[in-house]
C-alpha cells in the first residue's frame, strides 16, 4: 500500500503578491513542482521494484512447480493416461447431458407451439 507523504511544502495563496513578488512567488511553485516530481518518480520507482520482486518470485514459483508436475508425468505415464482419459471422459458425458438438455427444452417449446396451433 502507498505511504503517505510525510512533508510536503506548502504555499500560502492566502495574499495578492505586489507586482515584484510575481517573479518570486513562480520560482516558488517551479520549486515545487520539481519536487513533487521527485517525489512522484521516487515512489514510481519503489512500486515498480516492489511489483518486479513480487513477478520474479511468482515466475520462480510457477517455474518449479511446472517441474515438480513434469518430474510426476514422467515417473507415472500410465496414471496421467488414466487421468487425463476420465477428465476427457467426464467432459463428454457433461457436454452431452447440457446438449441433451438443450435439444429437450427446444423440442419441448416446439412441441407447445405445434399443439396450440392444431
Amino acid at each position: 500500500m502507498a505511504d503517505p507523504v510525510k512533508s510536503l511544502k506548502t504555499a500560502s495563496f492566502d495574499h495578492e503578491p505586489s507586482s515584484g513578488d510575481y517573479g518570486q512567488e513562480i520560482g516558488r511553485l517551479r520549486s515545487e513542482i520539481a519536487s513533487l516530481r521527485e517525489t512522484i518518480a521516487e515512489r514510481g520507482s519503489e512500486a515498480y521494484d516492489k511489483v518486479a520482486k513480487q513477478a520474479s518470485s511468482a515466475a520462480d514459483y510457477v517455474s518449479s512447480e511446472a517441474s515438480s508436475v513434469a518430474d510426476t508425468i514422467r515417473e507415472h505415464p500410465a496414471a496421467t493416461t488414466t487421468v487425463f482419459t476420465l477428465i476427457g471422459a467426464l467432459g463428454f458425458a457433461l457436454g452431452y447431458v447440457v446438449a441433451t438438455a438443450a435439444a429437450e427444452s427446444k423440442q419441448a417449446w416446439y412441441q407447445r407451439y405445434l399443439s396450440d396451433r392444431f
